[in-house]
């Protein structure tokens, strides 16, 4: 569906249909509305709850930030992330590339990016990996990874899009001294209102619980 684009920028929340973070996780994104506008001869496409992808030059797409919670002492060596059901999108679209960011104060002429020459003369599916990691970091004591998942794909000299409407994602782990700060003794409610906090930014929240960080 062509429509009005619209800025869509927000922590995506996914059904999860396999809650134990040492296993494979489904990361399903049906009902997710996609639009499409124009920009000049450039098509520009959105997911909703997508921020879109910032490599200047190549294809602007959507990008989609995924918390998962992992197990104390853990370490995320490695990540797969494979399609299970995937849709090729109706029509042909010559996807608008990425431009460089402007700031606000900038009131000279805008000058256009255009297409990175080696991606766009090739019809290799961009981006060629479908997640990534972004980071591992303590929050409020739990550990907690950062993932970014590219539900579409854009193959530039054929003109065509995929979207991987669902991923199955394993994370590869090992046991590492991550260096945490000691989490202090906590009541009982300051324990359930973090809990409840970090099941709010996770896509495994029933893990939440078991990965509890031992307290002093």
């Amino acid at each position: 569906m062509r429509g009005l684009l619209k800025a869509l920028c927000v922590l995506a929340v996914f059904a999860l249909q396999a809650c134990a973070s040492d296993q494979p996780l489904t990361l399903d994104m049906f009902g997710r509305e996609m639009t499409f506008s124009k920009s000049g001869r450039y098509d520009l496409v959105v997911l909703e709850g997508a921020a879109m992808t910032t490599q200047v030059g190549a294809p602007s797409l959507p990008a989609i930030a995924v918390n998962v919670v992992v197990p104390q002492d853990m370490l995320v060596t490695g990540l797969t992330c494979v399609p299970a059901i995937t849709d090729k999108v109706e029509g042909s679209f010559l996807i608008m590339p990425v431009q460089r960011p402007r700031p606000i104060s900038d009131t000279g002429k805008l000058s256009s990016v255009p297409p990175d020459p080696v991606i766009y003369s090739s019809d290799e599916p961009y981006p060629e990996a479908l997640c990534r990691l972004a980071g591992q970091g303590s929050m409020r004591g739990y550990n907690v990874v950062s993932l970014i998942v590219y539900p579409l794909q854009y193959s530039p000299k054929s003109r065509t899009l995929r979207f991987h409407r669902k991923l199955t994602l394993s994370l590869a782990m090992e046991p590492a001294n991550l260096g945490y700060l000691p989490v202090g003794r906590r009541s009982r409610e300051t324990r359930d209102s973090i809990e409840e906090e970090i099941r709010s930014v996770v896509v495994n929240p029933a893990d939440v619980s078991r990965f509890a960080p031992k307290e002093r």
